[in-house]
């Protein structure tokens, strides 16, 4: 990856820039190879039925999470980045309480509507009330996430990136394997939803030993016992405008992706939900090393914003998603090549994964060339733009996926989200052009 960005800017080669992603690359090989290991070891442990039966029940959380997700997410790395650089002690302040205050308010809602409600949940969400009172379990999961995501933001906002990757990783591990464990140990479906619903109780606590750990590297951020008191008195309006169009963008993206998982739960069987799936996942693996570049970006493209440069933002954001566009276009092409490889360490039933991967090639191949469009849109603060940007894909992807999920199943599913997301990258590779010169102009 540095040999691309040497060839496009030796100055973000040698950079801190590249150093940091570099780091978050070693970081995501861990986490790639992990992720393959025991996505595979599942997969062959449960079946494809049962495994779909699993994919669905994650689906009935990350539905509701959608739904509440109104002032968490990315939404506030970029304003904490900016006053972390200001060495603003009380913005930061603010910004963390009011992560934290809105987190786990959200969390605990969630939390009760899950475990009072999941079968009618999961009646909704999948069509199988069953699968819906599987995942009432899963629904303390994002209440125990609080504190690490808040970590996660403020060690991203600071670009304290060996600890970021350090934490992420050893959490992704960690899970992984008491994932493989209970199920190995024949726990089925329920143990594997249980191991992840409190996993993140471990999780959360390692960061806060570790963010305690890492303050005197970050100047102007305050201490967790600063955090928690403060967030009682911050009000929930402070931030939410700007957060919650951050989190409608972030969602809708999510949406999108969590759209033929809904389709299939509902008109094709429990096996094809599992062959997308498994399908998708393989070929996601591509975005691993593309997704610390775009996180990096964040801060990056703060800080060159907060210089009055609009030229040196837009060569800096053309560069890197060129570079990661001929990143996405290279291992795309190696995985076509290697999937049948790959598939063969997979149960035979799996083999019906292999066309979804090959329809799925076009849309992993172009991603690269998107790395920044998440950044951009936050850091000009034009989220109502990006919002707009998602409406039509997301269209296709209902009403062509309810056509296509009907008649070819997991297929279809696939061909669907190379349809969506190309009408979006020909929106996009329009409009980012469009605002690099307004910000200029101003």
């Amino acid at each position: 990856m540095t040999g691309f960005l040497a060839a496009l800017s030796p100055r973000l080669a040698s950079g801190r820039f590249a150093r940091e992603v570099m780091t978050l690359q070693v970081g995501s090989l861990v986490t790639m190879g992990v992720q393959f290991a025991t996505s595979v070891a599942i997969a062959n442990l449960l079946g494809p039925n049962l495994l779909g039966t699993y994919v669905q029940a994650t689906a009935v959380l990350n539905t509701v999470n959608l739904l509440a997700n109104l002032a968490v997410g990315q939404a506030l790395i970029t304003r904490l980045a900016a006053a972390y650089a200001r060495r603003d002690e009380d913005e930061s302040l603010g910004l963390m309480a009011y992560f934290l205050k809105v987190s786990a308010t959200i969390g605990a809602v969630e939390a009760v509507v899950g475990l009072l409600g999941g079968s009618y949940l999961g009646a909704v969400i999948v069509g199988d009330a069953r699968i819906g009172e599987m995942a009432a379990v899963l629904f303390v999961n994002p209440l125990l996430l609080v504190f690490f995501n808040m970590v996660v933001m403020a060690l991203q906002s600071t670009r304290q990136v060996a600890r970021l990757t350090l934490l992420e990783n050893g959490a992704f591990v960690l899970t992984s394997l008491l994932n493989v464990t209970v199920v190995a140990l024949g726990w089925g479906v329920t143990g594997l939803l249980w191991t992840v619903a409190f996993t993140p109780a471990i999780t959360s606590v390692a960061a806060a030993i570790l963010y305690q750990s890492t303050l005197p590297r970050m100047p102007g951020l305050p201490g967790l016992g600063a955090v928690v008191r403060a967030a009682f008195g911050v009000p929930f309006r402070q931030h939410f405008v700007f957060s919650a169009l951050v989190s409608v963008d972030k969602n809708m993206f999510n949406f999108m992706n969590l759209l033929p998982t809904l389709l299939l739960s509902r008109l094709a069987s429990d096996a094809d939900v599992a062959f997308f799936r498994v399908g998708y996942n393989l070929m996601n693996f591509l975005s691993v090393p593309l997704a610390p570049i775009s996180r990096n970006l964040y801060a990056k493209l703060s800080e060159i914003l907060a210089t009055g440069d609009a030229c040196r933002l837009g060569r800096s954001l053309l560069r890197v998603s060129l570079a990661s566009g001929g990143i996405s276009m290279l291992t795309t092409l190696a995985m076509l090549v290697l999937s049948p490889l790959i598939l063969s360490i997979y149960r035979p039933e799996y083999a019906a994964v292999q066309p979804v991967i090959y329809a799925l090639g076009l849309r992993f191949a172009l991603m690269g060339f998107g790395v920044g469009l998440g950044p951009i849109y936050q850091v000009l603060d034009a989220m109502k733009l990006a919002i707009v940007t998602k409406l039509v894909p997301a269209a296709i992807m209902f009403f062509g996926g309810w056509v296509m999920v009907g008649s070819y199943g997991a297929v279809g599913a696939a061909l669907t989200v190379v349809l969506a997301y190309l009408v979006g990258d020909i929106t996009n590779a329009l409009l980012v052009p469009w605002m690099l010169r307004r910000a200029g102009s101003r």
